[in-house]
């Protein structure tokens, strides 16, 4: 899982594949965090579709990633110049 302040990116190696998912986080339509035996879920939702991540990360370490995501959910959009 990487998020920058313009692109949010999801990827996992499959035994066939891997799987690839990437929305702008100002595109977010609703964020969703809980719990779920003994993990941490991310529930991520756009206009057109969406996404669960499950992951064993420390509880802070998910906190952190979730209040950051939620800022970068409602900043505008950097314009480039040149």
């Amino acid at each position: 899982m990487t998020l920058t302040d313009r692109r949010l990116c999801f990827y996992r190696k499959r035994l066939v594949g891997h799987v690839l998912w990437q929305a702008e986080p100002t595109a977010l339509a609703a964020v969703e965090a809980g719990t779920e035996v003994g993990f941490r879920v991310l529930r991520l939702v756009t206009a057109e579709d969406g996404i669960v991540f499950k992951t064993y990360a420390r509880k802070t370490d998910f906190d952190m990633f979730y209040t950051t995501l939620n800022a970068c959910r409602s900043e505008r959009p950097v314009q480039e110049v040149g």
